[in-house]
């Protein structure tokens, strides 16, 4: 899979979909900083570790970057 498509997944889900997404699809990834009871409350900081460390940010699951 594409940076460019797990960017565009991204942009069209909410923070518990996308993490769902990046489950379902065997992507490694770390979090930075989430609320571990509702990842679409407050700050959603995710590194995807197989593409050179590079972030994906939600805030109150809209993405952001």
């Amino acid at each position: 899979m594409t940076l460019d498509q797990i960017i565009f997944k991204a942009k069209v889900s909410d923070a518990v979909e996308f993490e769902k997404f990046l489950t379902d699809n065997n992507i490694n990834n770390t979090w930075l900083d989430v609320c571990l009871t509702n990842y679409n409350e407050g700050y959603f900081n995710i590194t995807l570790d197989d593409y050179e460390d590079f972030n994906i940010i939600f805030d109150d699951g809209v993405y952001e970057r």
